[in-house]
């Protein structure tokens, strides 16, 4: 879709994440470039810095200088490779930008291609459920993937609770109050959610310091294997001193008794090593690289630490991450020094020094302890911290749609009595040149919607509609409508109902447990602090004859608006919607087709808007007729 079919807006935004796309796309050929002038001077260094410091040792008419000069030579090459990692990193970085923008337009344009699903949607499994798959708010298609800019698993959940979890309208509010503030700040939203795009496919997850923070110490149970790792570091330096002492002594007895002492240490020191460096360096993997990865996190803390804000719930994750005396940055900052030294060992530079602290002190154990102290003092912490990014990123995701589409309205939510009032509303999911809007207005003496028209009309979009904005409602952000005043409801639905082979279950059988279950759920909320229900039906009790399901039907529908629930339904059923009571008792709809001749053939069309009344036409026989039948 072009930027023209956009609304203006929207097309703005595009504009940007487009203008961001550019520079990242400059960042990544730059570091491209170098990458090859790097891999040329790795290889003009490598191989001569080794021949020179090979003649330099072993032919004794070349000079000092071969040797020093080739170590120079390797000095540089392990220099080069550094930096060329580096680059490699910008790259991977500057790559996972640009998807996390692509992925921007891809949402403005409603492009579900460019909308794959991110290994974090695992994160939504446990809030799926037969109303969230009525409504398509997950999987393919949905409105989380569509919504969400969350880039971390917590964020996922976050995400996933907020949709599918009842809030009172003050809550509501709160999220709202939040959402305004951010939608404004269209480049620091933009800063945020391209460190969060950089953190996508690093192992230094928020969550994996968390799962670590959990975990108990490594020795903990076994604290005398810990007194272990001290005999070695105490008996190497003893030995040393022990041989200095007997050098100026001229004592041979005492030399050997240090020789051994030493070997004694650093065998010890070995043996601990080949036990105990697997665990401690599968954790240091999990952990992360602090160079890059840690350095990630930082960059995000800072980000939300610059914010200035007003709203109270922003103000809240603030506080969480930056009061009580302990600022998350400098924590962070504190365990990324800790990394880097536990990182020795993978860094060329400094792997020999490595190696050397090991024997001698086994640093990767003194470092372990390090680490838990770490823990000690900052665990109980990390998991508010984690949380607080979580639900800004969905504060941001709910900021971004605001920015995006200003001309959709920020729902007004009331306690109780509001029932359901909205003008042009639509489905946020279709693209913005299909979407027709229509007014709807509930009112306490007919809570019942009775829904009819003809095939493919627009009737089950209508009441997915009603549904989806009542799920972005709950967010905090605008709905797709020029007004919209209710309640906060709790869902219930009955729209995509299937048989079951395997279990011996009818389509019948099917249908009327989910009604059961709508019905029990709507009797627990029919009570003065109840939660009002909205109940969405469509086209139920199909697998049963036709004068049974008007009478069951209407009892039914009759029974939900006795408890006080907004109830919502379409049908086929034209007798139905004729009788006398449901006339009396519910507001009746109709959604209609007509036909166009479009070279001497008859085409159907429909322009999915709703009037009042019962349809006054049907397709069935006509659509047998158009396929041949």
């Amino acid at each position: 879709m072009s930027d023209s079919q956009l609304t203006n807006s929207a097309a703005s935004a595009v504009d940007d994440y487009r203008t961001k796309i550019a520079e990242i796309d400059s960042e990544i050929a730059a570091s491209r470039g170098k990458s090859k002038q790097l891999i040329r001077w790795r290889a003009a260094t490598a191989l001569p810095g080794i021949l020179l410091i090979g003649f330099g040792i072993f032919d004794s008419s070349v000079g000092s200088w071969a040797w020093q000069l080739g170590l120079v030579l390797i000095v540089a090459f392990l220099g080069f490779a550094t930096w060329y990692e580096f680059l490699q990193w910008i790259i991977a970085k500057g790559t996972s930008q640009k998807y996390g923008f692509e992925r921007l337009i891809a949402r403005c344009e409603r492009n579900w291609n460019g909308l794959a699903e991110l290994p974090i949607e695992s994160e939504c499994a446990p809030f799926v459920s037969d109303w969230t798959k009525d409504l398509d708010l997950f999987g393919n298609r949905s409105l989380y993937r569509w919504f969400s800019l969350a880039m971390s698993q917590t964020g996922a959940r976050t995400i996933s609770r907020w949709m599918t979890t009842w809030i009172s309208a003050g809550e509501i509010l709160d999220r709202q109050e939040a959402v305004r503030e951010l939608a404004t700040l269209r480049t620091w939203r933009l800063r945020f959610y391209e460190i969060a795009c950089a953190s996508r496919n690093q192992s230094t997850s928020p969550e994996a310091i968390l799962a670590w923070v959990k975990t108990p110490n490594h020795y903990s149970g076994r604290e005398w294997q810990y007194y272990l790792t001290w005999i070695g570091p105490i008996l190497i330096p003893m030995g040393l001193l022990i041989l200095l002492g007997s050098i100026m002594s001229e004592s041979q007895i005492g030399q050997m008794v240090s020789l051994g002492l030493m070997l004694g240490g650093a065998g010890l020191n070995l043996l601990l090593s080949m036990i105990a460096l697997g665990p401690i360096h599968d954790l240091f993997h999990r952990l992360g690289s602090a160079n890059r990865e840690l350095q990630t996190l930082i960059d995000w803390l800072i980000t939300v630490k610059e914010l200035q804000i007003r709203s109270r719930k922003l103000t809240q994750i603030q506080e969480q991450l930056f009061g009580d005396g302990k600022d998350s940055i400098r924590s962070i900052t504190d365990l990324q020094r800790l990394m880097k030294l536990a990182g020795m060992q993978r860094s060329p530079l400094f792997f020999i020094p490595y190696v050397v602290l090991q024997v001698i002190v086994l640093w990767d154990v003194r470092l372990l302890k390090r680490l838990e102290r770490w823990k000690s003092s900052n665990g109980d912490r990390v998991e508010g911290w984690i949380e607080s990014l979580g639900e800004l990123e969905a504060i941001v995701s709910a900021a971004t749609l605001a920015d995006e589409y200003p001309q959709w309205t920020y729902p007004k939510i009331a306690d109780r009595g509001a029932l359901l009032d909205a003008n042009q509303l639509a489905h946020p999911l279709l693209k913005d040149s299909q979407r027709v809007p229509n007014d709807l207005r509930i009112t306490d003496d007919k809570r019942l919607l009775l829904v009819t028209g003809s095939n493919m009309a627009g009737k089950s979009t209508m009441l997915r509609s009603i549904g989806v904005n009542s799920v972005l409602a709950r967010l905090g952000a605008p709905v797709c409508a020029q007004q919209w005043t209710s309640e906060s409801f709790d869902i219930a639905t009955s729209i995509r109902v299937h048989d079951s082979l395997q279990d011996g279950v009818s389509f019948f059988m099917a249908e009327l447990k989910r009604l059961r279950l709508v019905v029990d759920q709507a009797q627990r909320e029919a009570k003065p602090d109840g939660k009002r229900m909205l109940i969405l039906l469509d086209e139920i009790l199909q697998g049963t004859n036709s004068r049974e399901r008007q009478i069951a039907v209407d009892s039914v529908l009759q029974k939900l608006v006795s408890m006080e629930a907004i109830v919502m339904s379409s049908t086929h059923d034209l007798e139905l919607a004729s009788n006398d009571q449901m006339k009396r008792s519910a507001q009746i709809v109709h959604f209609r087709e007509y036909f166009e001749t479009v070279e001497s053939k008859q085409v159907m069309r429909f322009d999915y808007v709703m009037r009042p009344g019962v349809t006054p036409t049907t397709n069935a026989l006509k659509l047998l007729e158009m396929v041949g039948l």
